[in-house]
């Protein structure tokens, strides 16, 4: 029968599939014999099918807890709920990869209540002590396992400035922390010990569901469980140390690394046991005073980072033979030490790439965006080699061009020309040509606009050498060109000549530039798009004058200028219409907030009037431009491109996320098989790391169904 439960340091536990977890880390550190804090790691396995029995715990894996409860009550001389030396439990993720989780995601001293509470009073000798401690449990339950929002769990009084100044304030904030428990659950904090260490096992095991990179201070649901889900990580439960300190010789807290800049070498504080200033020093105190016990410390933070694969935060005391190691954690890094140690783990042989490219964030990717950091650099081309989407830059000026460059974009995936021609210095040339009283006035109006235009393509195609350049045509209101729109007095007839004559106009400006640009010893591989296509005729009809102007205009360079013609899908009819289009489109791009915006973003009135649009998706999905609907406008989007690809098996489907480029909107876009990410330059970085992050998930998830399916054959 497979364990679930799993005692630190038990011999001959099988720890396969708990690697690089701060349990096994401790596990292998307990068999070796160093201090460490005893403890118990709850498997995946253990917690998936404690958390699908809605909370109950099956009696064989009851049966195996209740047994480690007592074999750690044993080990410590403590009792886990009785009197005298209450046993206390930390619970946390046993994930070492992902600080964010461990730190916030936890439920410290299990196993205080009303009674163990005053009984750790009398151990330590410090009533005070004992009420914070329970207060904080209080807070930490309330907000994992009743999604009480962490900023009101944690918050401080209004109207006092002496916070906890008193025991009385301290027994005013339990009762309110048990009301609003007792009011949010419809029942009261559990006294008995058990109910407590199975709610905050299910609460830490559902939190590890999240994306790593999602903000621990919101609130979420009753069930402490976010929307976006993983495939979690066990949960590691430890004894907490308390004791009065009368043998310790100093405390202190290290960090396995800098958790600022990510130096090598372990940094943090140490504070003198019989310190009458109570201040706090450097390690380098204790290196000076007692080099045996600071060498012991440096290689208990060595051993157990180069087991965990990760940098540690740990909390230890000074006993006069040995230092004793009384609580390990996930340290919090800040964005430059969270990537150059993944690189160095990878480097020094501890993680894989795939688990390094696995700890980034975006705002991690993000932040370090402006500074030269190599360790950057060799990530990106870790990503490089494993993601299978396209990346592509989003331009609309020039200089963006060259920044998308610089971050190797492989193309530019839309090149919006109206906000080249609508610039402030050629806008009034725009106006004068659209107003002009007579034909001959507008022909000319459109020749000032060629040049202009033709240098714009020319900057791409050398900018972006050999890359694909995808360049969509005029796409603006004209009547957004002036103040008053009564300036404006043709009929839509004249609007649609008008409109046509701009692109004749960019049509020759691309391929005038292609000419030159080859003619200079470029590769030029422009991809136009047509926009907003409603209709197949308009596709046809655009192809046609694209064909036309490109035989006109290349002449003889027409066999080094391998161009394409696609269409922008940005509605729900332009998509239900994908097949018939991709007959005459070399590709489909798809613009995933337009999308959004056109099928959500209509009035109140209109979407209440449908049945299938509740309250809850009006807001979430009408309110937030920064959220995919991957089950509304991502089904639209995978349907469509099926559609399409049955149509012309090897049409180029690719789509433009400006506003939500999120891990799991980029591992959508890989499942349904679309072939580019479009985003803004800035966002290059994260895309390319967040489209390996896709490949790697979606191999593990292969991975772990094909050895479920073994297992359930044999």
């Amino acid at each position: 029968m497979t364990k679930r439960v799993m005692l630190l340091g038990e011999r001959g536990a099988d720890l396969e599939g708990l690697t690089h977890g701060v349990g096994v880390a401790l596990a292998e550190l307990m068999q070796a014999g160093w201090s460490v804090p005893a403890g118990m790691v709850v498997t995946t396995d253990g917690c998936r099918a404690y958390c699908t029995r809605l909370g109950q715990l099956s009696d064989e894996i009851m049966e195996e807890l209740v047994r480690a409860i007592r074999h750690l009550e044993q080990q410590t001389g403590t009792s886990f709920g009785g009197p005298n030396h209450p046993l206390l439990f930390d619970v946390r993720s046993d994930e070492a990869g992902y600080s964010s989780v461990s730190e916030e995601y936890a439920i410290s001293y299990v196993g205080l209540n009303d009674d163990t509470v005053e009984d750790l009073a009398r151990q330590t000798g410090n009533r005070f002590c004992a009420l914070q401690c329970y207060l904080a449990l209080l807070q930490q339950y309330g907000h994992m396992v009743h999604g009480i929002p962490y900023k009101m769990a944690f918050a401080k009084t209004a109207d006092s400035e002496n916070y906890f100044t008193r025991e009385a304030e301290l027994e005013s904030w339990i009762e309110e922390k048990k009301g609003w428990i007792q009011a949010i659950s419809g029942s009261p904090f559990p006294q008995d010990v058990i109910s407590q260490l199975q709610a905050a096992v299910r609460a830490v095991y559902s939190a590890e569901q999240i994306n790593h990179g999602d903000d621990p201070t919101e609130g979420k649901t009753k069930a402490g469980v976010t929307k976006k889900a993983t495939n979690g990580a066990a949960v590691l439960i430890q004894a907490m140390v308390q004791d009065d300190y009368a043998n310790h010789k100093g405390a202190g807290k290290v960090y396995t690394r800098n958790p600022a800049t990510g130096e090598q070498g372990m940094i943090g504080d140490y504070l003198p046991a019989r310190s009458k200033s109570g201040m706090v020093h450097a390690l380098s105190y204790l290196k000076r005073n007692s080099l045996k016990r600071y060498t012991e410390l440096e290689m208990i933070c060595t051993e157990l980072e180069r087991r965990a694969g990760a940098v540690l935060e740990l909390s230890y005391v000074v006993k006069p033979g040995s230092v004793c190691i009384q609580h390990v954690q996930p340290a919090k890094l800040s964005s430059l030490a969270t990537i150059r140690n993944a690189v160095h783990f990878v480097q020094e042989g501890l993680v894989s790439k795939e688990e390094a490219l696995l700890r980034m964030r975006s705002e991690d990717v993000t932040a370090c965006m402006q500074q030269e950091l190599p360790e950057l650099k060799v990530l990106l081309e870790w990503a490089n080699e494993i993601k299978e989407l396209s990346i592509l830059a989003k331009v609309e000026h020039i200089t963006e061009a060259w920044q998308a460059r610089v971050w190797d974009a492989e193309g530019v995936g839309l090149c919006t020309t109206e906000t080249m021609l609508l610039s402030p210095s050629r806008k009034p040339f725009v106006q004068k040509m659209i107003l002009a009283d007579t034909e001959a006035e507008r022909r000319r109006g459109l020749e000032r606009l060629l040049p202009m235009q033709q240098s714009d393509m020319e900057c791409l195609f050398e900018v972006m050498d050999g890359r694909p350049v995808n360049i969509q045509l005029f796409n603006f209101l004209l009547q957004g060109l002036f103040l008053d729109v009564n300036m404006l007095e043709q009929d839509s007839n004249d609007s649609a000549l008008i409109l046509s004559q701009i692109h004749e106009m960019q049509l020759e400006a691309i391929f005038r530039a292609a000419v030159k640009s080859i003619r200079k010893g470029l590769w030029v591989r422009p991809e136009i798009m047509i926009p907003h296509v409603e209709h197949v005729q308009e596709i046809q009809k655009m192809r046609a004058l694209v064909d036309h102007v490109a035989d006109q205009v290349l002449g003889e360079e027409r066999r080094h200028c391998i161009y394409k013609v696609g269409a922008a899908v940005t509605s729900q009819n332009s998509a239900r219409k994908a097949a018939q289009i991709a007959r005459y489109a070399d590709f489909i791009s798809f613009d995933a907030d337009t999308l959004t915006q056109s099928i959500y973003g209509n009035t109140r009135e209109e979407t209440t009037g449908r049945e299938q649009v509740d309250e809850e998706t009006f807001q979430r999905e009408c309110s937030s431009p920064h959220t995919f609907d991957i089950e509304g406008v991502g089904r639209l989007v995978e349907m469509t491109a099926t559609q399409g690809r049955i149509r012309k098996p090897h049409l180029k489907t690719s789509i433009t996320v400006e506003h939500i480029l999120d891990a799991a909107s980029i591992s959508f876009i890989h499942d349904i098989k679309l072939v580019a990410v479009c985003c803004r330059p800035e966002q290059i970085p994260w895309a390319r790391v967040a489209a390996a992050q896709a490949v790697i998930r979606a191999s593990r998830n292969h991975q772990s169904m094909k050895n479920e399916d073994i297992s359930t054959i044999a």
